[in-house]
This record gives C-alpha cells, structure tokens and sequence, in this order.
C-alpha cells in the first residue's frame, strides 16, 4: 500500500505496528521478515505496515523518511478501509538498524505539555547503533550465515572493501561515519519519551547495543527487557536459491544451484507471540483462539529500568 507493504490478519485490526527493519534487510521487509510480520498481525489482530528503505549514513534522515512512507501508507490503507481509523493506537516494532531509526525518532517527538509522552510504543530489536568501521562485523556475519552459519570464506573480502571505501573518502575529504555517531544519538536519547519501551535482547547476539542504549536513557524511561534465546537475526526468516540474487552476491555466496538462508522461522514465530503479548492491553483478554508458543529454550523475561 503506497510506500509500504501491508500485512493483515483473519479479524478486524484494533491497532497498527508500523515495523522498520534492519540493514540491508530492511529494504525488502515483505520477504527478511514475512513470518515475524504475518503471525504478529494475525496473533494480536493488527494492521502491520512495513516501510523499506535503502541504506544511508544519514540516519536522522533515514528515520525521517520511513516515518513519512509510513504516514503515507498508513493513511492509503484506512482511505480503503485495511486499518483502524485515525485515534486507534499505533505501535513501533524495529530491528537492528530500524530499531535505531525509531529511536531516533522518538527522541525527535520529545515530550508532550506536561511531560506526557509524545511518541508511540515502541520495541526495539537487536538494537544496533554501530558506526561504520563496526558494520564491518555485521555485514561478515550475515554473509557467514548465507553461507552456511560457519565462518565467511569472503569475510575478509567483506572486511576489505569496506577498508577500501573509507580510505577513498578520506582521500577525498569525504568523512564516511554514520550521523548520528554512537555518542551524538547517547546525547540525543536526554529526550527520549515514548509511552512504552520494550528491549528485546538475544543470548546469542553479539552485535546487540542495547546495554549502552538502556545507560543513556533517561532515568523517566520506563523500560520493559525480554531476553531471549537466539541471534542478531532472530527475527528474520529468509530462504533464496541463490541463482534468484544479484549476481554479485551470488558469486561471494559461492554460486551454484543452491539455497540460502537467515534467521529461523521458528524463532521468529515465537517473537512475533511475544510481542503480540507485550502490545495487547492489559485490561482486555486476548482472543480464544489466539496461540501463544513457549519461549525459546534459555528464554528469560524480566523487567529493568536503566
């Protein structure tokens, strides 16, 4: 719909969750993250829209831009009658990266008269807040999990060409660094202030910064932490044959007639349960044929306030 894909379950949807995903990933949300997405919509009765985006160093402007697609969308879908009307609640779900950009843009929204909240529950994902010398580690693993889960043959080439890219900028007088770097978005998070915020950690993530995005919130931020079991690509479910990607790609995968893969449906199921939890009013019971799944095995919940 518009700018944005839209994901609809068997009942009328009460809310919408507007879902940014993350680097590279994010710019095809209707395939990285359609498992995660359909039984979050279809298990909590939501309109999900989803808004892509290409990768960029701006990321205030990357923020601005998926938050715009999402108006846009959100606007053509109740125009056709797909989500709840103006006045329903509005929830934000991002991933690594996307998860970045909605908290940037909570900051921006700030706090309403009074101190009341201004922006929308959000959960963040695998939040990620790398600068780009860092994204090195990212890119090597989602290429070393393409590949098979083991260590990336093409890890170091991966290494390399990022090398190569920020030496050519400064030769050039060209800064290649993200914006905001790490510190500016700590020192922007002063304004942080949305209605709700849940964290959600993975045991086996080592690209996650949600320690030092919990350090910098202010102390009013009332914070929901669900750790869990599995990767920095939890919420992904993604299989390809190789001969349907770039070429290019296909090539540093390794060619051939094969498949490729990231993420775990499974897992992804089950996180989409637990956000249809943590997103469902309290006071309202959930419907009876909704299906919640245990937790991943190692799965812990609690609740932390930074």
């Amino acid at each position: 719909v518009g700018p944005g894909w839209l994901r609809l379950g068997p009942a009328t949807p009460w809310a919408t969750v507007h879902f940014v995903g993350g680097a590279a990933l994010g710019i095809a949300p209707q395939l990285a993250y359609d498992t995660l997405l359909s039984r979050l919509a279809s298990s909590a009765d939501v309109a999900v829209i989803a808004t892509p985006y290409e990768l960029g160093l701006d990321h205030r402007k990357l923020a601005r831009r998926v938050a715009s697609d999402f108006d846009v969308a959100l606007e053509e879908s109740r125009a056709q009658g797909l989500a709840p009307p103006a006045g329903a609640p509005v929830f934000r779900v991002g991933h690594s990266l996307g998860a970045k950009l909605l908290a940037l843009l909570a900051c921006e929204a700030g706090a309403g008269e009074g101190g009341a909240p201004q922006a929308d529950p959000l959960a963040l994902l695998n939040f990620n807040n790398f600068r780009v010398a860092d994204s090195v580690e990212l890119a090597s693993k989602l290429v070393g999990e393409m590949q098979g889960g083991g260590a990336a043959p093409y890890g170091g080439a991966v290494r390399d060409a990022f090398a190569f890219v920020q030496q050519l900028g400064v030769a050039q007088g060209v800064a290649v660094e993200v914006s905001p770097t790490p510190d500016e978005l700590a020192a922007a998070l002063a304004g942080y202030a949305p209605a709700a915020t849940a964290v959600f950690t993975f045991d086996g993530d080592s690209l996650d910064c949600s320690a030092e995005l919990l350090a910098a919130l202010p102390p009013t931020a009332g914070v929901r932490r669900f750790e869990r079991a599995g990767s920095h690509t939890a919420p992904v479910s993604l299989r390809l044959a190789v001969s349907d990607i770039n070429p290019q790609l296909a090539a540093l995968l390794g060619g051939g007639s094969r498949t490729v893969s990231i993420g775990d449906a499974e897992a992804a199921e089950q996180l989409a349960e637990a956000l249809a939890e943590w997103l469902w009013p309290a006071e309202v019971a959930r419907p009876a044929g909704a299906t919640m799944l245990p937790p991943a095995v190692g799965a812990a919940e609690g609740s932390s306030e930074p």
